[in-house]
């Protein structure tokens, strides 16, 4: 289970993403077209798992009534 956010964070922490890339990264092939696969494959997972934590994050703002502020 992740740790409680940061007061005013939305999204994973830095040390939520480098934890998740490195578990994805912990075995790097050594063909070169293998290796772009697996980096465009990572990266696009990681932004989907923040985008994940982003929406989680902002439907508990919405739920506690805390809202977001915009610009407006």
């Amino acid at each position: 289970m992740a740790p409680p956010p940061v007061q005013g964070q939305v999204g994973l922490t830095r040390r939520e993403l480098e934890r998740e890339l490195a578990w994805m990264l912990r075995s790097v092939p050594e063909n070169p077209k293998e290796f772009m696969k697996l980096l465009t494959q990572t990266v696009v997972t990681l932004m989907d798992k923040n985008n994940e934590a982003i929406a989680r994050g902002l439907a508990q703002r919405e739920s506690t009534g805390t809202g977001v502020r915009g610009n407006g």
